[in-house]
């Protein structure tokens, strides 16, 4: 993987990290309409992370660095 997507690929990853720290919260606290409708917000866009990575894996494999 070249250092852009290894970059990248971190920045994915800590992405994540604080949507699991905010998820925590989440399931710790009461749900409003606001908490929950960013809930999903965040479900949706860890779907696209995960999409992302997978480009970024399948690119590294087709052009070795």
């Amino acid at each position: 993987m070249s250092r852009e997507g290894s970059e990248q690929m971190l920045t994915l990853l800590k992405e994540l990290s604080v949507y699991k720290a905010l998820d925590g919260a989440y399931n710790a606290g009461p749900k409003g309409r606001a908490e929950i409708e960013a809930y999903e917000e965040r479900e949706r866009r860890r779907q696209g992370i995960k999409q992302e990575m997978q480009d970024l894996a399948t690119e590294s494999k087709k052009s070795p660095a």
